[in-house]
Parts: structure tokens; C-alpha cells; sequence
């Protein structure tokens, strides 16, 4: 018998889908109703092989078609597909040694006009133009708390405003070691000024309770909108919202989907592989935050916990880890008002880290691993949007 968290399965195969959410209106609750309207399905046949599920992905759209800008580990490069015929129609080959080594690369962090933004082991934040040559790199030195590591991902970016570019550091540097207090050393949000040479480090950390109830695990999403910035954790129902202008937050939003209750603690070190993957995936978490600027929303992706009575082994328990069985997204107003939420079916879909916004709606992936449909061979999408009805 399955056992899991989310107890919302709705038909398959519909095109819309009605349902009565929750949202929160002065201290009350109250019913919207929200549309979920399945645009199209997109298969794509890529020219050269790359994963199902590409890291670092972005849709590029413009007057001559879309594309796709993602990393093709197989190639060791960074590549532009248009999403008509699958074709590659520019290429940034990534080097290994010499001046432009990406080999301690520790992650994509963005893409803008001619250049992409990267980050480097131990702490430097980078960035190369589409000949792989790196144009700008400068060290970050740590804050209260020594770093170890300065990562970046298409989730987890860097955003440069003015003179200043703006990362993240989501992790603790010593989970197991660390007291409750000393939460509130570990810096969230850093800047770098190109212009004066200066790193500052700002007083953005994870909810005061954040372990009133055990060590939760730390990480999040982030997002822009405008000259904001909105960190969306996975182990935590609160957004915060930094402004790059004032350099501050400015607002802290309690936005809790119906069905995220049960986070994973850790409070000791599990005793194997097989237990901290069980953990993790019979707990809830969030995931991914995007924003969709042609509808001014943003979309909070949310995984149910799930077990049943099947005994996986290691490699399986991965492939669930990383493609959850359950996928939840939530839709959010400008101000971080909820509008709705929706769970697609076991296996639907992926949105771990293939997902992106582009004008006809939600790109969603449907290769999640475990699905029976999954395809090695194509890139698969359902594009889907949500609308509030009266």
C-alpha cells in the first residue's frame, strides 16, 4: 500500500482542471478557482546527444525562434538547440587548462547578453564570453563564518544591479557542529562592487526558528523580479524578499502549501546511504521558484513525501531522489499571495531542475526517470498555464 503525504490525485488526461484552493485574505481563508490549462506537448529530437534532463537550463526566445541554452555534459560545452529542429546553432566550448580552465568550476550562475556568469572553488565568481574566454574573476572572501564553498546553479544565480553583483551561499558550513545561534552567523546574500573592489556580506539568514523543532537541512531557490530578489527555501515555508537598491529585506512572506508538513530532520548522521536517502524522500520539501514576467506571477514547486513497502536498492532510491514521484507547484501573485496550488500525477513530471517560463506558459519536463514514458532519447515538455476564473 502507498503511503504518502498528498492525498490529491485528480483525473488523467483532462485538459483543465478545476479545483478550489486555498488562500488567505485578512486572517480568513477563502476558495478561488483556479484553471489549469494544458497548452501543448513538445517533443524534440536533439542533433547531438545530451541528457533528457540538461543542467542549467534557459529558454531563449526571439525574432528568429527559441532556443534552448543548457549545459551538455557529454560535449563538455554550452549549447544553444533550436526547439523547431533540435539543431545546435552556437556552441561555447569549455576549456580545461590554461587561462580560461573551467576544471574547478563549481557552477553555471547565469546568462546575460554576451556573457555567462560562473562561480569557481574555493570562493571567485566569474564571467566568459561565447569564446570560453574569462573576462572577470574575483575572489569572495567569507564573512562571519568561513566559506568552503561558493556554488551557483539556474536556480541559485548571479545578478548583477548597477555596479554590484549579488550571490548566494544557501549552506551551512558545519550542520552537525553548529549550535541554533549560530544560525544567525551564516550569511545568506553577499555582493561584489566592480567598481570600488568591495565584498560585502548582508544581514539575510534562515528564520530565527528554523531549528525550533530540529536541524532541518539548509538550501534554497532564488529568483528576480525587477530589482528584487526572492529566496524561496526548500525546508522552510517563508520567502524573503531583498532589495538590491536598499540592500536589505524588506518583506518576509509565510506562503505554505497545503501539502508540505513534514520536513527532514537531521539532527545525528544516518547510519547508511540507504537511510538518508529514505529521509529525504519521505519528507516534504520546496523546490525551484521561477518568475513568469509575461503574467507578473511566480510559480514555487513543492514535492510531497512518499514511501511505500518496497525495499529499493541504492540506485533506485537516487533515481527517486532526484526525479521526486510527486511534483507540486504553487501559484503565486506579485506580492507572494498564494492563487492556487496543483499536483500533477505519479511520475508526470520533472521539475527538479528542467523547467522554465516562456510566453505560451510553464515548461514542464515529462522525462522523470521513473516514468514508464521516460525518453533517453528526446526532450519532452507539457506547456502548460493557470488562470484564476471568478
Amino acid at each position: 500500500m502507498l503511503i504518502f503525504t498528498n492525498n490529491l490525485l485528480e483525473n488523467r488526461n483532462v485538459f483543465i482542471i478545476f479545483l478550489f484552493l486555498f488562500c488567505s485574505c485578512q486572517g480568513e481563508e477563502e476558495n478561488k478557482l483556479l484553471e489549469i490549462v494544458k497548452v501543448k506537448e513538445i517533443e524534440i529530437k536533439p542533433e547531438v546527444l545530451t541528457l533528457p534532463n540538461p543542467p542549467y537550463v534557459h529558454l531563449i526566445e526571439s525574432d528568429s525562434g527559441q532556443y534552448l541554452f543548457y549545459l551538455n555534459p557529454n560535449s563538455k560545452s554550452l549549447q544553444f538547440m533550436n526547439m523547431e529542429d533540435g539543431k545546435v546553432a552556437n556552441e561555447i566550448v569549455l576549456e580545461y587548462d590554461g587561462p580560461n580552465s573551467m576544471s574547478r568550476r563549481s557552477g553555471i550562475a547565469g546568462l546575460e547578453d554576451d556573457k555567462v556568469w560562473t562561480t569557481f572553488r574555493p570562493h571567485a565568481i566569474a564571467y566568459f564570453n561565447y569564446k570560453a574566454e574569462i573576462q572577470f574573476k574575483k575572489d569572495i572572501p567569507s564573512g562571519e563564518v568561513d566559506i568552503t564553498y561558493v556554488g551557483s546553479s539556474f536556480q541559485k544565480g548571479l545578478h548583477q544591479y548597477g555596479d554590484k553583483v549579488f550571490g548566494m551561499q544557501p549552506l551551512f558550513m558545519n550542520h552537525h557542529g553548529m549550535n541554533k545561534e549560530d544560525i544567525q552567523k551564516h550569511s545568506l546574500v553577499y555582493s561584489y562592487d566592480m567598481v570600488s573592489d568591495q565584498t560585502k556580506w548582508y544581514d539575510v539568514y534562515y528564520a530565527k526558528d528554523y531549528w525550533d523543532s530540529g536541524k532541518k537541512l539548509s538550501d534554497f531557490s532564488l529568483v528576480r523580479r525587477e530589482d528584487k530578489l526572492y529566496i524561496s527555501p526548500w525546508y522552510d515555508h517563508e520567502i524573503q524578499v531583498f532589495d538590491m537598491e536598499q540592500e536589505k529585506v524588506i518583506n518576509k512572506v509565510a506562503v505554505k502549501s497545503d501539502h508540505i508538513n513534514s520536513f527532514y530532520y537531521v539532527n545525528e548522521i544516518p547510519g547508511t546511504h540507504e537511510e538518508g536517502l529514505m529521509g529525504y524522500l519521505k519528507n516534504d520539501l520546496y523546490g525551484i521558484i521561477l518568475y513568469d514576467k509575461y503574467r507578473d506571477c511566480f510559480y514555487r514547486f513543492f514535492y510531497p513525501g512518499y514511501t511505500d513497502d518496497e525495499e529499493y536498492p541504492i540506485d533506485k532510491l537516487w533515481m527517486l531522489r532526484n526525479s521526486r514521484p510527486y511534483t507540486g507547484v504553487m501559484v503565486l501573485d506579485k506580492e507572494l499571495n498564494i492563487i492556487g496550488e496543483h499536483v500533477f500525477d505519479k511520475f508526470q513530471v520533472h521539475a527538479s531542475s528542467n523547467v522554465f517560463v516562456g510566453e505560451e506558459g510553464l515548461y514542464l519536463s515529462l522525462n522523470n526517470i521513473n516514468s514508464p514514458d521516460y525518453d533517453e532519447d528526446h526532450l519532452r515538455y507539457m506547456v502548460v498555464r493557470f488562470d484564476v476564473g471568478e
